[in-house]
């Protein structure tokens, strides 16, 4: 029997964790893979930003955005988690290693330059490249298009960039009947809007809740509201309000849940925060999105994507985003308008999984 090949895989969480899932999936067939997960404590300034202040990160973005800073940054992290990184290639010795978060290229261009191993570097936005994504010593950067390979090559035309499209898991890839997928989850079988906060609870998504729950139509509304239980309290408070009068509309409320791709298939909308796995997750599952917030700097790119391949709506002004959703309540059927546009996105990020697949044969060869 042949021995397989071994592949590290380097992610940290949130959508670098889903990014990492939806890799692993593809090759755990034909390769036996290991994976370094890490929680930086950086992640604990990030979080209030995330939940409450999505626009002042656009200040982070550019201020280190700089050549200079960019240096201080990787040279912080490489001597933060090189011995980590060592430790932990020296334990598995892989054949190739495969990073999906900035933390850890620094270490993992150094150790593989050293030991000749290919090591595959995944960009972790798809739009809005920050100079810290790129690394110029990986064997290959994976971009989301073409549009990205530009602004990497913008940033360091050293690099060697890939248009694989992106990585996603294979749950919401699947082929599904919207009736029977909305009878699994026992809800019913009328209009269904689904609002995500992400997930760690971004609480920009309750400026949209008055619009959804004091229109006069019946629509069912669903509220993922991910791992902030401030969040899902309030929501459910709400919820026994509304409980005593006499609105038509049914609020069903989601503390964090691995069933986002039943609640995305059962959706005629997703409403959210523009992060990049969110919007393709939606794409994936083939139901439009609506954007009513993002994360300044990182994921300004995302609106660009919606609005450039026509993938759903954009709208943060709490007023007209909900003067939007009231048009789309009323008139629903114009959300069919999306599907060819949706369906072309899916065949584009589907076909990363098998560019990978011959990147890392061509690689180990």
């Amino acid at each position: 029997m042949k021995t397989k090949k071994k592949i590290a895989l380097f992610t940290s969480i949130q959508g670098h964790l889903s990014m990492a899932q939806a890799i692993k999936q593809n090759l755990d067939q034909n390769y036996k893979i290991s994976i370094f997960q890490e929680r930086d404590f950086f992640f604990n300034l990030y979080l209030p930003i995330y939940r409450f202040l999505p626009r002042s990160a656009g200040m982070a973005f550019r201020a280190t955005s700089g050549e200079k800073t960019t240096s201080l940054v990787l040279k912080f992290f490489k001597e933060k988690y090189e011995n980590k990184i060592k430790k932990f290639y020296l334990k598995y010795q892989p054949d190739l290693c495969i990073n999906t978060h900035f933390y850890f290229s620094p270490a993992l261009e150094k150790l593989t330059f050293v030991d000749k191993t290919p090591f595959i570097n995944v960009l972790s936005d798809p739009k809005t490249i920050h100079p810290l994504l790129l690394s110029a010593n990986a064997s290959v950067n994976l971009a989301f298009d073409e549009d990205a390979i530009k602004t990497c090559k913008k940033i360091n035309n050293k690099a060697n960039c890939v248009n694989t499209g992106w990585f996603v898991r294979d749950e919401f890839e699947k082929e599904y009947e919207k009736k029977q997928v909305r009878k699994k989850l026992k809800l019913e079988d009328k209009l269904t809007i689904f609002v995500v906060s992400g997930s760690d609870g971004t609480t920009m998504i309750a400026k949209i809740i008055p619009a959804l729950v004091s229109n006069s139509n019946t629509v069912q509304i669903i509220i993922a509201c991910g791992n902030n239980k401030t969040l899902l309290k309030s929501i459910n408070t709400l919820k026994k309000i509304l409980s005593k009068t006499k609105m038509n509309n049914s609020i069903i409320t989601l503390p964090f849940t691995n069933k986002m791709h039943l609640y995305m298939q059962a959706a005629d909308l997703v409403i959210g925060k523009a992060g990049p796995n969110t919007l393709f997750e939606s794409v994936a599952t083939l139901t439009p999105f609506f954007a009513i917030t993002h994360i300044t700097g990182q994921e300004d790119g995302n609106l660009e994507i919606i609005e450039k391949y026509k993938l759903g709506f954009i709208e943060e002004n709490p007023l007209k985003a909900s003067k939007l959703l009231l048009n789309i309540i009323n008139n629903p059927k114009q959300l069919a308008s999306f599907l060819p546009h949706l369906k072309k996105m899916k065949k584009h990020n589907y076909q990363a999984k098998e560019k990978l697949q011959k990147m890392i044969s061509s690689l180990l060869k």
